[in-house]
């Protein structure tokens, strides 16, 4: 038995005749134009959706007070990019960030100073410069207890940055009294 288009049909295929060669090249010149036209419609859709930028955490729980002894505590400077300094009546957190050229300071106990391997900036425990190009203090990070669990929450993209004033013997220097405010410091 023949088809419409002279094709012998096989018994049991039914209606179902052999594709020709034309008819496969017509299917595959198909099926590429719309795969073409799907890639298009994902791209323009794309287009239109931001793309999400995965950046590292600013806030971190980083435990009770008493974890924490007078003196400054490095720990969270390669994690959080942040010291924390506790003293006799309270503790505030700096952020580790050179206001030179953005390197990362160390911290030297021996001196008590932070120093900037990159360009020479020293800073005091306070933030304040005292020597090298750095032109202004160091940033400090908002700081808080946590009300249910007493934990401390450090928050580095809340900054406090004040205007400083260049003394002698000083490089740029701001009271550390004044600083003592929340949420940039915590009375113990």
């Amino acid at each position: 038995m023949k088809d419409m288009r002279g094709f012998e049909t096989l018994e049991g295929q039914g209606d179902k005749a052999p594709v020709c060669r034309r008819d496969f090249f017509t299917m595959v010149g198909w099926g590429g134009f719309l795969a073409a036209m799907a890639g298009v419609g994902v791209g323009s859709f794309k287009f239109y959706v931001p793309t999400v930028l995965y950046e590292p955490p600013t806030t971190f729980k980083i435990g009770p007070p008493a974890d924490y002894g007078i003196g400054v505590d490095v720990r969270w400077k390669t994690i959080g990019q942040f010291w924390l300094v506790k003293e006799e009546k309270g503790m505030y957190a700096l952020v580790s960030i050179c206001r030179h050229l953005g390197c990362t300071p160390n911290w030297f106990p021996d001196q008590e100073r932070f120093r900037c391997p990159c360009h020479g900036s020293i800073y005091d425990t306070a933030g304040n410069v005292r020597g090298g190009p750095a032109p202004r203090t160091l940033w400090r990070a908002a700081i808080s207890l946590d009300p249910i669990d007493g934990q401390i929450i450090v928050n580095t993209s809340v900054r406090q940055d004040p205007d400083p004033k260049s003394i002698e013997g000083i490089a740029v220097y701001v009271d550390p009294e004044p600083r003592k405010v929340a949420p940039y410091y915590i009375n113990l």
